[in-house]
């Protein structure tokens, strides 16, 4: 795969978008206010040339590395909000990229943890905490502390890592990379067959942004997986 990019300037909290108002950004802001009320493909979403997911999912890409991912989380809740925007029975999958900055093998590993254990939420907090707030994630062993403060001592980490659940839930984040090929982050893809195109969304305030991201992944599950690709793409 080829080096991840982090999105951040498709996100309108991102540094970028926080300085003195140009007249392109005008341009996206006025742009934004006519996006229509059903999403549009190749404006909002593009269709992949992969096969549909049996069932109805969605499956976000994240690195514990990526400060727009740091921010989409836990300042604008985005997981959280699309989660919600979603009917009963889709299921959401969060799964970490293994060569995006430091220690992120590692970090994937303790994200599997995170997930044998049903620690999601506290243990993506803390560890995007400890990365991106404190910056205390230098070694494996300062992963460890991070569980431990969640009540996860040393040997129980290990032995959950070395675990059938974890392994299992590593080899389908890599498939999931492997098939899927995201190239910015966080990224969030629908039924293994759309992709939500964070450059097509409503920009005219960070809430704005979230809520419309939450609501083309709301209408991408129950759009038809059958369609084909216009276009052949990297993914």
């Amino acid at each position: 795969m080829k080096k991840t990019l982090i999105a951040i300037s498709a996100l309108v909290f991102s540094v970028s978008c926080l300085a003195a108002e140009t007249p392109a950004a005008k341009t996206a802001a006025t742009a934004s206010a006519s996006t229509p009320a059903t999403p549009q493909v190749d404006k909002q979403y593009t269709v992949l040339p992969t096969l549909p997911s049996p069932e109805k999912e969605v499956i976000e890409f994240f690195s514990f590395n990526c400060p727009s991912c740091y921010m989409f989380e836990t300042q604008y809740h985005g997981s959280q909000v699309i989660s919600q925007a979603l009917p009963k029975g889709v299921n959401v999958k969060r799964y970490h990229l293994l060569d995006f900055g430091p220690l992120s093998k590692e970090l994937s590993e303790a994200w599997a943890v995170a997930n044998v254990l049903d620690l999601q939420d506290k243990a993506s907090l803390a560890l995007y905490q400890a990365v991106q707030r404190d910056r205390t994630i230098q070694s494996i062993d300062d992963i460890k502390a991070v569980f431990a403060t969640l009540g996860i001592d040393a040997a129980t980490y290990d032995k959950t890592k070395d675990s059938f659940l974890a392994k299992a839930f590593m080899a389908h984040q890599v498939d999931a990379i492997k098939e899927l090929k995201p190239n910015s982050i966080p990224a969030v893809y629908v039924n293994n067959k759309f992709y939500i195109d964070s450059q097509g969304l409503d920009t005219t305030s960070n809430e704005a942004f979230v809520q419309d991201y939450a609501r083309v992944a709301a209408y991408l599950v129950n759009l038809n997986p059958n369609v084909k690709a216009k276009i052949k793409s990297e993914y």
